[in-house]
């Protein structure tokens, strides 16, 4: 039986915790018990066999064996669950034994080595009121019995009861060993109770956290689209990998109407409950402002104001735009901090990085955002990520990358166009492969930063 962890009992009722509690500590203490008797009793069998005794050596072999038996099963579930009830019994026959033997002084040896031995056990006080008893008047009767022990002798002499001084020696000795046992047990329990009332304060503020982060979990993904937009002229895909319960990563899709359609990604500097709020604030402004993301640049100034004014000093945020026009067949990109855009030209069957440059959202910096359109046709690809997907790094500490990234594009993207009948690849493909890849370089390593990434197609 292993000693159960304070963080394993504070599961439990207290009464029960602490009963687990002394269980561990009897058992080990049972352990030396057996080690004690089981030695007693070989010395005592041999005694008894060399000199021609008939009940003794039954009664010292059944003793040897059962100490072997209680050894051998004491990670048994059953032993474990009855530990103090067969410490009980055990120690009782402890005290039967000596009834059978003839001889005076070694049988007494063990019953009085066992007050001292039973110091250790952690018992209720009936339980220990039962054992020191018995061990009372088990020593008590050999005075009564002129120290034949009665009925199992063949030669009693039995004389009036009397106390002598070994007597009262004795039963002195048996108060002071049952008052310690008391004494230390009521200790221990004192000790254990609190630590374990601390401990289970603890847990359930710990409960009461893991709950409260849930629900900031719940409500995060839900900031998340639901769904991708079901549009005509555009597929989109999709996918987010916290790197705690709750993320700093965050995307989402805003219809303009008239064929256009802005897509936002962003990441809030660090992972938690801090960053969660971040972008929580920063997902109202987005919603308050959506129907000025046909122009992102004044967009980007006032969510700056805001981050600056209402964040802390640290609360950074990363944030790209792509505004795609199917009529115009342009894309529009701005980014504050963000890893760049990837752009797959389906005419050109080329890769270009779009929106280099500007600062973080939040910082007291002078800061200017930049707009970049670049045309961009049916077939084409853009691939929006947040940089905890090129910053994964594999067992040997090495980075995925975006020359990775943009390679892998390029690869999937043409290894489509070379199909027969030629079909161009679809934005779920396309994220399945990057995530695939992903994972297969990333193998067993911990993810340390949350991973978003948004595959848009032009039909």
């Amino acid at each position: 039986m292993t000693t159960p962890t304070l963080d394993e009992l504070v599961l439990l009722p207290e009464p029960v915790a602490l009963q687990r509690h002394f269980d561990a500590q009897n058992q080990r203490a049972f352990l030396w018990l057996l080690g004690l008797c089981g030695s007693w009793s070989l010395v005592g069998l041999a005694i008894a066999i060399g000199r021609g005794e008939t009940l003794a050596p039954a009664l010292f072999g059944i003793n040897v064996f059962l100490s072997l038996v209680l050894f051998a099963a004491r990670q048994e579930p059953f032993v474990a669950r009855f530990v103090r009830q067969i410490i009980l019994a055990y120690v009782v026959f402890q005290l039967v034994i000596p009834f059978g033997v003839h001889t005076d002084q070694f049988e007494f040896s063990i019953v009085g080595l066992l007050p001292f031995a039973m110091i250790w056990l952690r018992l209720r006080p009936t339980e220990h009121l039962l054992l020191f008893g018995s061990s009372w008047v088990a020593t008590l009767w050999r005075a009564w019995a002129g120290g034949s022990y009665g009925a199992f002798s063949t030669a009693a002499e039995v004389r009036p009861w009397h106390i002598g001084a070994f007597e009262a020696a004795f039963s002195g000795l048996v108060l002071l060993c049952l008052a310690a046992a008391l004494g230390l047990t009521r200790r221990e329990k004192l000790n254990f109770l609190v630590g374990f009332r601390r401990e289970s304060a603890r847990h359930r503020e710990r409960q009461r956290m893991r709950e409260e982060i849930d629900q900031a979990r719940r409500v995060q993904l839900s900031m998340l689209p639901q769904r991708a937009p079901d549009l005509p002229w555009l597929e989109v895909a999709a996918a987010s990998l916290p790197a705690t319960e709750v993320g700093g990563d965050y995307y989402e899709f805003f219809p303009l109407g008239s064929g256009r359609l802005a897509a936002v990604i962003g990441d809030v500097a660090g992972h938690g409950l801090g960053s969660g709020l971040v972008l929580s604030g920063l997902r109202s402004c987005l919603f308050l402002l959506e129907d000025d993301l046909a122009e992102p640049v004044p967009v980007f100034e006032r969510i700056n104001k805001m981050i600056r004014r209402t964040s802390g000093k640290r609360s950074f945020v990363t944030l790209a735009c792509a505004v795609i026009d199917s009529a115009e067949h342009s894309v529009r990109v701005v980014t504050a901090g963000h890893p760049p855009i990837i752009h797959w030209s389906a005419r050109d069957r080329a890769i270009e990085e779009v929106g280099r440059g500007s600062l973080p959202l939040g910082t007291n910096l002078p800061t200017r955002f930049e707009l970049e359109v670049r045309p961009c046709f049916p077939g084409d690809l853009l691939v929006l990520y947040t940089d905890g997907l090129i910053e994964a790094r594999d067992a040997e500490g090495r980075d995925y990358g975006d020359v990775r990234l943009s390679r892998l594009v390029a690869e999937v993207a043409h290894a489509a166009g070379d199909r027969r009948p030629p079909a161009p690849v679809t934005a779920r493909e396309m994220r399945d492969a990057i995530l695939g890849d992903l994972s297969n370089f990333k193998g067993d390593s911990e993810q340390l930063d949350d991973m978003t990434v948004v595959v848009l197609r032009l039909r």
